[in-house]
C-alpha cells in the first residue's frame, strides 16, 4: 500500500510536469528587420514588416494562392452601385482585448486611413479613393469610392482592422506600442534590441496550435545562416540559392515558394535623349539577346523561372500562355538592324545591387548576352534611396533601369502593369496604344470577363516591350526539422498552422 502511494505521488508529480512541457510550444524565427511603425500596420505592405503583422492583425479580404480574392473578416462583398461595395462581415469575432469586430471597427479604421494622418500612410495611399464609409448595420458596412473601382476588395487586402476603443484612447503612437488585433496571436513584449514575443491568442477565429514565437532581428544573412544551424532559431527566411546548397542532406527543411515579385529591367522612354529605346524592335531585341534560362538555372540554380510578363503565376490575371522572349541572338540582330544599329549600340542602365538573392552573379551574364549582339550596356549602382528619388521624380540618366515589379499587396496583374502606365506620376514610359484596355480592366466588376481582359493587356504589353524581364522571384526558406506543418501565404508563414514537434 505504501509502494502504491509513494509510486502515486511520483505519477501526480511527473504528469503535470510533462503535460505542461508539451503544450509549451515554442517558435524561433529570424527577422532581418523590425517593423520600422513598430504595431502600426499601416507605415508599410509585406516584408519583413509583414512576418510579425501577420500574427495580431486580419484584413477583410485576402488573396488566395493563385491571386484570386478570399474572404476574412469580411465573409461578402458586392458592387451595390458603381461607386459603392458592401461588405458583410464574419459574426463572433472579437479582438485580443474583448472588442467585438464589428462595423464599427471597419468604419473606424477607414476613417482614419482616409482622412488627417491616415491618408500619408503607405496604406492609407492604397484606399486614397475612398471617399466615404457607412455603417449598414452592425455587421455590414458600405464603402464609396470617388469613381467606379472594380479593384476595392483587393485594395482593401493591405488594410489591417483594428479594435476601435483601444485605437481611439490609445490614438496612433500608443496603437503602435500595445496593438489590438484579431489575430492568431497577441504582443506581449518588444525590445529596442530586436526581440519581439507574441504568444497565443486562444479566442483567435485564427487558433494556432503553438504556444508563443519569438522574433530576433538579425541583419547579417551569415548570422542567420549560422543561427539556424546552431539550433538557436527554427526560420530563417530569405536566403540565396547558395547559402541554400548548406542545407542539403542536414535534416532542414528548404522551402521554395514563388512570390508576386519579378525582376529585370525597365526602359526609360520618357526622356528626350532615350531615342534608341524608343524603338520597339530595340526593346524586343534585347529581350531576344539575354539567355534567362541560363540565369535562372546556373546562377539561380533552377529556384527561379524565367519571366515572361511582369505577374506570376499567384497573381489574379496572370497569363500562362504568354511565354518568356526566347533566347535568340540572330533576331535580335535582326532586329537592332533593322531599326539602324547594325553597327551596334552603347546603353547604360542604374541598378540596386544586392538587392535580390543572385543579381550580382546575373549582371555580368546579362552585359555579355548583350554585347554578343553589339550592345554595350554600361551598369551604374546606386543606393536605393537615389534611385527611388529619381524614380518618383523621372530623373533618371540611363535607358535601363534596374527594376522589381510586385502584383502585391492585392496580387492582381494590373498593379505590375501600372509601372508603365502613361497614367502613372512621372511615367518613364507610355504606349498610348494599350491605355484604353488598362484603364477597362478598373471598370469590369465581372470577375472573369476582367481576368480576361487583364490577359489581353499583358499581351499587348509583352508585345510592346516596355521592360526587360527576367526572373519570377522566389522566396527560400530553411526550417527546422522540429517544425511542422510550414506552409507560406503571401510570403508569410500561415502561422496559426505551424506546430513543434515535442521531444
Amino acid at each position: 500500500m505504501q509502494q502504491w502511494l509513494a509510486s502515486l505521488f511520483v505519477f501526480a508529480l511527473v504528469v503535470p510536469l510533462s503535460v505542461a512541457q508539451a503544450a509549451d510550444k515554442e517558435l524561433r524565427m529570424a527577422l532581418i528587420s523590425a517593423p520600422p511603425t513598430l504595431g502600426n500596420p499601416f507605415g508599410g505592405v509585406g516584408p519583413p514588416s509583414s512576418f510579425v503583422w501577420n500574427t495580431l492583425f486580419d484584413t477583410l479580404t485576402t488573396p488566395g494562392k493563385t491571386g484570386d480574392l478570399e474572404p476574412s473578416l469580411a465573409l461578402s462583398w458586392k458592387a451595390v452601385e458603381p461607386t459603392r461595395w458592401r461588405f458583410v462581415l464574419r459574426s463572433g469575432i472579437k479582438f485580443s482585448n474583448g472588442e467585438p469586430m464589428d462595423a464599427t471597427a471597419v468604419v473606424t479604421t477607414l476613417k482614419w486611413l482616409t482622412s488627417g494622418l491616415g491618408k500619408s500612410t503607405v496604406v492609407g495611399g492604397e484606399v486614397s479613393n475612398i471617399v466615404d464609409v457607412t455603417m449598414v448595420d452592425t455587421m455590414t458596412v458600405d464603402v464609396v469610392t470617388d469613381k467606379p473601382d472594380a479593384i476595392l476588395p483587393k485594395r482593401l487586402t493591405s488594410v489591417a482592422i483594428m479594435a476601435p476603443k483601444a485605437f481611439i484612447s490609445l490614438g496612433i503612437e500608443g496603437f503602435a506600442q500595445t496593438p489590438v488585433g484579431t489575430g492568431p496571436f497577441t504582443l506581449k513584449t518588444w525590445k529596442d534590441g530586436g526581440r519581439i514575443v507574441v504568444a497565443a491568442n486562444r479566442a483567435s477565429w485564427r487558433k494556432p496550435i503553438i504556444d508563443r514565437i519569438i522574433f530576433t532581428v538579425i541583419p547579417d544573412p551569415t548570422s542567420r545562416i549560422q543561427s539556424i544551424l546552431s539550433g538557436q532559431i527554427d526560420i530563417v527566411i530569405a536566403i540565396s540559392p547558395e547559402q541554400a546548397m548548406q542545407f542539403e542532406g542536414t535534416g532542414f527543411q528548404t522551402v521554395v515558394s514563388l512570390t508576386s515579385q519579378v525582376y529585370g529591367f525597365a526602359f526609360v522612354t520618357t526622356q528626350a535623349k532615350n531615342t534608341a529605346v524608343k524603338d520597339q524592335r530595340v526593346r524586343q531585341a534585347l529581350n531576344y539577346a539575354v539567355n534567362k534560362e541560363a540565369i535562372t538555372k546556373v546562377i539561380m540554380r533552377g529556384t527561379m523561372a524565367a519571366a515572361g510578363q511582369g505577374s506570376t503565376p499567384v497573381t489574379f490575371g496572370y497569363d500562362p500562355k504568354l511565354k518568356p522572349y526566347p533566347y535568340d541572338p540572330t533576331k535580335a540582330k535582326a532586329l537592332l538592324a533593322e531599326a539602324g544599329y547594325a553597327n551596334g549600340l552603347k546603353l547604360s542602365s542604374e541598378i540596386v545591387t544586392s538587392g535580390l538573392p543572385g543579381d550580382v552573379g546575373f549582371l555580368p551574364l546579362v552585359q555579355q548576352d548583350l554585347r554578343a549582339v553589339g550592345v554595350e550596356l554600361e551598369m551604374r549602382s546606386t543606393l536605393f534611396g537615389d534611385w527611388l528619388r529619381k524614380y518618383n521624380t523621372n530623373t533618371f540618366e540611363t535607358e535601363l533601369i534596374g527594376l522589381s515589379w510586385n502584383g502585391a499587396p492585392y496580387y492582381d496583374a494590373i498593379r505590375a502593369i501600372a509601372y508603365h502606365s502613361c497614367d502613372k506620376p512621372s511615367a518613364f514610359f507610355c504606349d498610348k496604344s494599350w491605355m484604353p484596355l488598362f484603364a477597362a480592366t478598373g471598370l469590369e466588376f465581372d470577375v472573369e470577363k476582367r481576368r480576361a481582359l487583364l490577359q489581353d493587356l499583358s499581351a499587348k504589353v509583352r508585345e510592346s516591350a516596355p521592360s526587360l524581364y527576367l526572373y519570377e522571384v522566389t522566396d527560400l526558406s530553411v526550417v527546422a526539422a522540429r517544425v511542422k506543418n510550414y506552409d507560406v501565404k503571401l510570403r508569410v508563414p500561415v502561422y496559426e498552422a505551424l506546430d513543434i514537434a515535442q521531444k
